[in-house]
């Protein structure tokens, strides 16, 4: 029975690639904007959401406000997972994406100046604050096997990692700063709408504390077997 499922599963391992999640993406995001009336039922009104509409801040996030703004977020994610394939594993990469989808619902959410919201570009923030923890820690690039999403790299030594890590999050703190109304003054849109900064911050600390708290629970798990196999 368990070789069946192994045999069924395997299949479905090996696309879950960083590629085909990419691309996957990609589809999900352009194919919403284009289906008529979707927009309007997935992003976050708050008057709509006062009134039931809980999905919303999560939802929100899959659709956005015009197709430009589309493409341009779908472009941003398949850049930041292409340039991280070999440095972060994939899984790490989701796990940062979902943090930073969580960041981005919780401040929608609760913040009553948000009248309404939509796009993942909050959510992407998460996605590079993880993916720099990651790197940080020295949790990215491992040795892969060849035909495991690509050839096979050795690691880069720990203090490149940590240095690219630090450089990257560095970066992010201080693009977030600059946004932010306590910096040098917002950066004006390149959009036809305002952009709402507080997703931004929010993204990047949900994808980084859920990068972060998956990588302690792995050291302290590899701990307690290093230990019980010593004795």
């Amino acid at each position: 029975m368990s070789g069946c499922l192994t045999r069924l599963l395997l299949p479905a391992c090996r696309l879950a690639t960083p590629g085909f999640v990419a691309v996957f993406f990609v589809l999900v995001m352009l194919g919403l904007q284009l289906w008529p009336g979707a927009s309007e039922l997935l992003r976050f009104s708050r008057p709509s959401y006062a009134l039931g509409a809980f999905w919303q801040p999560l939802t929100s996030q899959w659709v956005h406000l015009t197709g430009w703004h589309a493409v341009g977020n779908a472009l941003a994610f398949a850049l930041i997972v292409a340039a991280s394939r070999y440095w972060v594993r994939w899984p790490l990469q989701m796990l940062a994406l979902l943090g930073g989808y969580a960041g981005v619902a919780v401040v929608v959410a609760l913040d009553p100046d948000c009248s309404y919201y939509a796009g993942a570009s909050g959510a992407l923030h998460g996605l590079l604050a993880g993916n720099a923890v990651s790197l940080a820690l020295g949790a990215g690039l491992l040795r892969r096997p060849a035909g495991e999403g690509g050839h096979c790299f050795s690691a880069p030594l720990p203090g490149c990692r940590l240095g690219l890590g630090a450089a990257l999050l560095i970066f992010l703190a201080l693009k977030l700063w600059l946004q932010s109304d306590g910096g040098l003054g917002a950066t004006p849109s390149r959009w036809d709408f305002p952009v709402y900064r507080p997703a931004h911050c929010a993204g990047a600390v949900g994808g980084l504390v859920l990068v972060f708290m998956a990588l302690a629970w792995r050291a302290v798990a590899a701990s307690k077997m290093h230990a019980e196999c010593c004795q």
